[in-house]
C-alpha cells in the first residue's frame, strides 16, 4: 500500500470530519434548545423546583398552624391562671364565695371558647367537634412526615367544671383539692404547647433546608445555561475522532511495513 494513500485517506478523513462538524455547529445553532438532552434536563429542573415549592408551601402551613395553636394555648393558661388567682384569694373570711365561684364557671366557658376559636383555615387545632373524623395535625411532604395527635382542651373545661361543682370552697381541704386540679389543668395545657413548639421547630428546620435546596438548584440551573452544550459535545466529538484517526494512521502504516516485509522476503 502506498503511504500517499494513507495521507489522502486521512485528509479525506478530515475533510469529512470538519464538514460533519461544521454541519453539526449550524443545527445546533437552531436545535440546541429542543435537543433531547436540553429538554430532559429543564423537565427534571422545573420538576426538583415544583416539588421544594410545593414541600415549602406545606412547611409554611405547617409551621402557622402550629403558631396558631400555640397563641389559643397561650390565652387558656392565663385563663387557668386568672382562676389560680380567684380560688387563692378564697379563705374562711371570704363572704362572696358563691359569687366567685360563678366568676370561675364564666371563666371556663371563656376556655372553652378559645379552644374552638382557634382555628387554621376554618380546622379547629385544639378542639374536637362531635363528628370530626381528622384525630390528628399532619404535615406531610415528599421528604418528611410529621404528625401529632389534635388536643381536645374543651375536656378540660369540663372536667375543672365537675370538679368545682361538688366541691365546697367553705372546705379548705376541697378547695386545696380544687386548686390541685386547676394546677394539673395548666400543666397539661404546657404540655400540648410544647407539643406545637416541637414541631414548630422541626418543620422550621425542614423549611430551612428546602429553601437552601432551591437555592442550590438555582444556581445549578444558572450554572447549566452559562454551558455551551454544542460546543462541548462538538470538541468532544472532534477530539475522540482525531484520536481515532491516529490509531487508524498508525495501523495503515503496520500493514504497509508487514507488506514491505513480504515483499522483500520474497
Amino acid at each position: 500500500m502506498d503511504i500517499n494513500n494513507v495521507n489522502n485517506n486521512i485528509n479525506s478523513l478530515n475533510n469529512s470530519v470538519d464538514y460533519q462538524l461544521n454541519k453539526t455547529n449550524e443545527s445546533s445553532k437552531i436545535e440546541d434548545k429542543s435537543s433531547d438532552f436540553l429538554r430532559l434536563t429543564i423537565n427534571e429542573y422545573n420538576k426538583k423546583r415544583d416539588e421544594l415549592s410545593e414541600s415549602l408551601q406545606a412547611f409554611n402551613n405547617g409551621i402557622a398552624i402550629t403558631k396558631t395553636a400555640e397563641v389559643g394555648l397561650s390565652k387558656q393558661e392565663d385563663i387557668l391562671n386568672s382562676i389560680q388567682s380567684k380560688l387563692d384569694s378564697l379563705n374562711e373570711d371570704t363572704q362572696n364565695k358563691n359569687e366567685i365561684k360563678n366568676d370561675i364557671n364564666k371563666e371556663l366557658l371563656k376556655f372553652k371558647e378559645e379552644a374552638f376559636q382557634t382555628k387554621y383555615k376554618r380546622e379547629n387545632l385544639i378542639a374536637l367537634d362531635e363528628y370530626e373524623e381528622n384525630l390528628a395535625i399532619t404535615v406531610s411532604t415528599k421528604e418528611a412526615h410529621y404528625s401529632i395527635n389534635k388536643p381536645n382542651t374543651p375536656q378540660i373545661a369540663n372536667s375543672l367544671a365537675q370538679e368545682f361543682s361538688r366541691n365546697d370552697f367553705n372546705n379548705e381541704e376541697s378547695l386545696n383539692l380544687t386548686k390541685d386540679q386547676v394546677q394539673l389543668a395548666k400543666k397539661e395545657i404546657l404540655g400540648i404547647k410544647e407539643e406545637f413548639s416541637d414541631l414548630s421547630s422541626k418543620l422550621q428546620d425542614s423549611a430551612k433546608d428546602s429553601i437552601s435546596q432551591q437555592i442550590n438548584l438555582s444556581k445549578q440551573n444558572m450554572r447549566n445555561k452559562e454551558v455551551n452544550f454544542g460546543k462541548e459535545m462538538n470538541d468532544f466529538s472532534k477530539s475522540n475522532i482525531t484520536s481515532n484517526m491516529g490509531y487508524l494512521a498508525a495501523s495503515q502504516a503496520n500493514i504497509m511495513q508487514e507488506q514491505s516485509v513480504r515483499l522483500l522476503s520474497k
